[in-house]
């Protein structure tokens, strides 16, 4: 059956999903999907290692966190869109994949309709050892190419859809072929899909001293069906360093997101983005990291069956002007007589200052954004409901609020919270037509005042429903008719920050904090030595 990229472009997109063991599943999951994910891709243990149950699997199934559940394939396909992750088929092993394992998994594509089978390309099984289920990383070797193709035409035969050529964990530089070459050569010359796992291709590019997108060329891009991502840590050693692919509840680091980037832009038959989160403990937050895929404008313009727009190119006459003054100043740079310093680059000009340097540039940006969310969050916590009342109101994230906010703080001859106060009271100021925000202002400034002086039992009256608008920031509900009264509402300070609504709404409780929740990607959000 001829597979290949014309086969690929016909399959329809399969969107966002998670990649489980048939012990990762939780309700969690099975509650949100369709919602927030759009498939499992569940991994099948290999027929030739099925035997009777352990006694203390029983004990672990029984002992398991509330709401996990042992579900396979075919329990799960009946209500779920299920991709199906092999584990049988081996084919870099000089041994072709025996008819029980493939009749195992034909049934299993059938029950799940699944459009392909993903597999690691590596050792998963020898006849002369054992390795079963943690696979050895196979020779990239030519001889090993001839192996693997013939066993994968044998696999198309006895499936009857392609076999998702899985690019495996490689910590070691083994063998005397580039890994994306392999990959090419094997894809096209079989006409299987192929799945980038990111987090094993940036082992892959440690292992040989690489940056993480170096040789993308090399790929085989049309033939990339889907992606993996997981979570994961950079380990450091005297004698170098790795990627740790630990999966589980560990956060995604940045760089995998960025090549997340490149890929989704480059593969035009791009299928299906899945986060394997095999031994999660914490669904709610594989299920946050899920979303935050999900709204990375790459991924997003995917999902919505686009791509990034390109970048806008400049007027053909302003292009010539700069292009001009950046060659000449370049070359005035490098054939003049003084050193290459500050003023030198100053004046060659602005299209030479801003081509120069671009990876510096890069750090000084990341800087200045850590800088600003952790100076940004540690001002908003003085007010932290006005904080995201003005991100709603403007529609920005919370880095341009920050970037509003921290450079008219000003120095340290007035007091911190002087600063604050004025700075927020300024912002809020600049909407006249505003009526929520300027009296949740004056709220937590009376808050504030009343955590200066400790006491308790203080009042004062506001027209805002603070309650409502702490449960409108969760869910997005924020009309000011409903936020606001006609009848000043009162509020008592209890002592010790514990405020409660006079006469109908209940004491005050989860006011939202800004710049707080853990994102691993984003720069600033780590703590530091402020005695704070």
């Amino acid at each position: 059956m001829p597979f290949g990229p014309e086969y690929f472009s016909t399959l329809p997109r399969y969107g966002l999903g998670l990649g489980v063991n048939p012990s990762d599943i939780h309700e969690d999951y099975l509650n949100r999907a369709p919602i927030d994910l759009d498939f499992f891709e569940v991994t099948s243990p290999t027929v030739r290692h099925q035997g009777p149950v352990n006694y203390r699997e029983i004990q672990r199934r029984r002992t398991a966190p509330a709401g996990f559940r042992h579900l396979r394939i075919p329990e799960l396909a009946a209500d779920h869109r299920v991709l199906v992750h092999s584990t049988d088929l081996n084919p870099v092993y000089p041994q072709a994949p025996e008819q029980d394992d493939l009749e195992s998994l034909r049934s299993l594509v059938a029950v799940a309709d699944a459009p392909w089978v993903t597999e690691d390309l590596g050792v998963w099984l020898m006849s002369e050892r054992h390795v079963y289920p943690y696979f050895m990383q196979f020779p990239v070797t030519d001889t090993t190419l001839a192996v693997t193709v013939d066993n994968v035409h044998r696999i198309h035969q006895g499936l009857g859809v392609p076999f998702n050529a899985e690019f495996p964990p490689m910590t070691m530089d083994v063998g005397d072929m580039h890994a994306f070459d392999f990959f090419h050569t094997l894809v096209s010359e079989t006409g299987a899909g192929m799945c980038l796992d990111i987090g094993h291709v940036l082992s892959y590019q440690i292992a040989r001293g690489a940056s993480p997108t170096a040789d993308f060329h090399r790929l085989p891009w049309d033939h990339i069906t889907e992606i993996h991502l997981a979570g994961g840590g950079i380990d450091l050693h005297s004698h170098g360093y790795q990627y740790d692919d630990s999966h589980g509840d560990a956060p995604i680091i940045s760089v995998c997101f960025e090549m997340l980037d490149e890929i989704v832009r480059a593969a035009p038959n791009l299928r299906a983005i899945t986060l394997e989160v095999f031994g999660a403990k914490a669904p709610r937050k594989a299920l946050s990291s899920l979303r935050d895929i999900r709204e990375r404008p790459s991924v997003a313009a995917w999902l919505e069956g686009g791509s990034k727009p390109a970048r806008p190119r400049p007027q053909l006459d302003e292009a010539r002007v700069r292009t001009r003054e950046a060659i000449v100043g370049m070359y005035d740079l490098l054939h003049g007589g003084e050193k290459v310093s500050g003023k030198t680059l100053a004046a060659a000009g602005e299209p030479v200052l801003h081509s120069f340097a671009q990876s510096e540039q890069k750090r000084w940006e990341y800087d200045r954004i850590q800088r600003l969310r952790m100076h940004g969050t540690n001002v908003s916590s003085y007010f932290p409901m006005t904080a995201s009342w003005l991100m709603h109101r403007e529609q920005v994230e919370e880095i341009a609020l920050f970037e509003r906010l921290v450079p008219r703080l000003g120095g340290s001859e007035v007091a911190m919270w002087d600063k604050v106060n004025a700075t927020f009271e300024a912002l809020v100021a600049e909407r006249p037509d505003d009526r929520v925000g300027p009296e949740l202002f004056r709220a937590e400034k009376w808050m504030n005042t009343c955590a200066a002086a400790q006491g308790k039992g203080e009042t004062a009256e506001f027209t805002v429903h603070v309650q409502r608008v702490i449960a409108g920031l969760k869910t997005g509900c924020l009309a000011p008719d409903r936020l606001l009264s006609d009848e000043p509402i009162t509020m008592r300070h209890l002592g010790e920050c514990r405020f409660e609504m006079v006469g109908g709404e209940s004491e005050l409780h989860d006011v939202p904090a800004v710049g707080t929740a853990p994102h691993p990607t984003e720069p600033g959000r780590a703590a530091c030595c402020s005695g704070q």
